[in-house]
């Protein structure tokens, strides 16, 4: 492999496609048994002539081997193969921890376990890291440095340290060619994707390329500190009105490529549960600041910490939560938030059917998979699950038929596109739920969805409007479908509007205007009339509707506008009378 890791700091799909490459056959080859003969003898190559190939060779097919025989110890020989393999693979299992599309849950629970906690570099290879990246020996940087690590991870480890200035930092300090190591693992996990992919049922269809190329992506960003840095930066700015979230300052003067110098901020583990009540502070209220915060970075901002672990996250004595560690950041654009928002209301105001209709827009579930039984499990465990109610109270006996027909069909789909989203929620769900084991996702999500509809797009108006107002449920679908029907209106006005002309052009000289030709133009004066009499009408209400509600609340400033939307409302649907009245004596007048 060539030597990337001086100079290439992003991920290069196309570096891992030289070393270790099958032939380029087409897929429609009529000759299948021929392509399997030749790509067969080119992997049994590599594998006589690359000792790295060899090895992860070796651990990949003995997965296979023991997959044939159900072997029931093979999620644990999984997990400790991933952590002889070091870096790479310690972060694909992390990784493939989210992938419950891809793996069964019992592997899923085990790579969930898998942590980055490994036997510490030498000090003295730290030192000369530190030495080479800040260009100084350390005593002209640091006051004091530990020996001993505070954590010991895949791609680096982590040393407190104080300034000559006396300010606390946390060092982490990055291992030594992991460049190379990523882009020859990924080069041999992509050669046997490609591989199974071809020749093997279990990996058709799957997106193991893919997902191979998504993992690159993450694992460049984390290696580079210049951008973990950046990420930092952005989240103090992006999160700036969070009174009690917190995020450490960089010392830029002390960071570069491969060392990222940060301020110290101590704190107790975010599920020291015990710890914290020691220290006075709410579970239930720190989990609920912790998810309002994830809120705002994943529906509004579009960018958030996507490692979510306890280990990154502590409370100081304050109650202020601190976040640590910003490699791994997701990211979202604004078309795919408003689909994931729709989620969220689904789930909030139980809405199965659009549910159901948004994660196949999403392509999360497939398009011709039978959504009944996915259905009955929705409407009679998630929707309490997320309200609040354990796993273990809910009563799964009277759903496994419907759990056999979905493990079965596997009507889910996971684009890797969403693959950090997952497992960000996932660690999340787990790290509130031990906070306040009665954590209800739709008690916290209401009233954030609540406060923001200002900033909703209007086409989702009427979901947030059947949300906040449960009871008028009928009411408010009776003025969207209206509002849908009406929009059609000025269409067909217009069709019939240029047909009238053409045929009063073409008989113009044929035949004389006819008082048909006058009812037809009163019908269609009359008509534009009702239409924009109803769009008034409409308009009002919904203005009538955000009024009440404003004027509900306890807060002075709302309640001031909400009166004045409900003025405003009153004056206008008297103006709206008047000027009915007198539109109608013209168009009697001129029929």
């Amino acid at each position: 492999m060539p030597d990337v890791q001086a100079n290439q700091y992003y991920y290069n799909s196309s570096l891992t496609q030289g070393k270790f490459k099958l032939l380029d056959f087409d897929k429609k080859s009529k000759n299948k048994y021929l392509v399997f003969l030749c790509e067969t003898f080119l992997l049994f190559y590599y594998f006589l002539t690359d000792k790295r190939f060899r090895c992860i060779a070796r651990i990949v097919f003995n997965l296979l081997r023991k997959t044939a025989k159900n072997d029931p110890e093979l999620p644990f020989y999984v997990r400790q193969a991933f952590i002889e393999l070091d870096s790479t693979f310690i972060k694909i299992g992390q990784f493939l921890s989210s992938r419950t599309d891809l793996l069964p849950k019992e592997y899923i629970d085990v790579l969930s376990e898998l942590q980055d906690s490994l036997p510490p570099l030498k000090f003295i290879d730290v030192k000369e890291t530190l030495e080479k990246e800040l260009r100084k020996p350390i005593e002209k940087v640091f006051k004091s440095i530990d020996d001993e690590p505070l954590a010991s991870a895949s791609i680096g480890q982590v040393h407190r340290a104080e300034l000559l200035n006396g300010i606390q930092v946390v060092i982490k300090i990055q291992k030594s060619g992991l460049g190379n190591l990523f882009y020859q693992d990924l080069s041999i996990l992509k050669c046997l994707a490609l591989y199974l992919e071809k020749h093997t049922k279990l990996a058709q269809g799957r997106e193991w390329v893919q997902i191979v190329d998504e993992i690159g992506k993450t694992l460049f960003e984390e290696i580079d500190f210049i951008q973990e840095g950046r990420n930092a930066d952005k989240f103090r700015k992006n999160l700036k009105s969070e009174e009690r979230i917190y995020i450490p300052k960089i010392f830029w003067q002390y960071t570069t490529r491969k060392v990222i110098t940060l301020e110290y901020v101590p704190g107790i583990k975010i599920t020291e549960v015990e710890a914290l009540k020691e220290k006075g502070h709410n579970p239930k209220e720190i989990a609920n600041i912790l998810v309002d915060a994830y809120f705002k970075q994943f529906f509004e901002d579009g960018f958030y910490h996507a490692d979510p672990h306890p280990g990154n996250i502590v409370v100081k004595d304050d109650g202020t939560i601190v976040f640590y560690d910003f490699g791994m950041v997701g990211r979202i654009n604004k078309s795919l938030r408003k689909e994931l928002t729709n989620v969220l209301v689904s789930v909030v105001a139980q809405d199965t059917e659009t549910l159901l209709s948004t994660l196949k827009d999403l392509d999360l579930v497939k398009p011709c998979a039978d959504v009944e039984p996915l259905k009955r499990i929705i409407n009679e465990a998630l929707y309490s699950y997320y309200d609040g109610t354990k796993l273990d109270s809910l009563n799964l006996n009277e759903m496994q038929d419907d759990l056999k027909i979905l493990l079965k069909e596997k009507p889910f789909k996971l684009p890797s596109k969403f693959t950090y989203t997952l497992r960000m929620t996932g660690v999340l769900e787990g790290v509130c739920r031990t906070l306040n084991p009665e954590f209800s996702l739709t008690g916290v999500a209401k009233p954030y969805l609540q406060n923001w509809i200002k900033a909703r797009s209007p086409e989702s108006l009427w979901k947030y409007l059947k949300l906040i107002f449960p009871k008028e449920n009928a009411f408010v679908k009776r003025i969207s479908v209206y509002a849908d029907v009406l929009k059609e209106i000025p269409s067909y006005i217009a069709l019939k509007e240029k047909m009238t002309e053409t045929n009063n052009t073409e008989d113009y000289e044929s035949k004389p205007v006819s008082r048909d030709n006058n009812e037809n133009r009163y019908q269609i004066e009359y008509t534009n009339l009702k239409l924009k009499s109803a769009y008034s009408v409409i308009f009002l209400l919904c203005f009538v509707i955000i009024g009440i509600y404003l004027i509900q609340t306890n807060d002075v400033i709302p309640g001031f506008i909400g009166f004045l939307l409900l003025s405003t409302s009153l004056f206008s649907s008297i103006w709206i009378v008047f000027w009915s009245i007198i539109m109608s004596d013209k168009l009697r007048k001129m029929n």
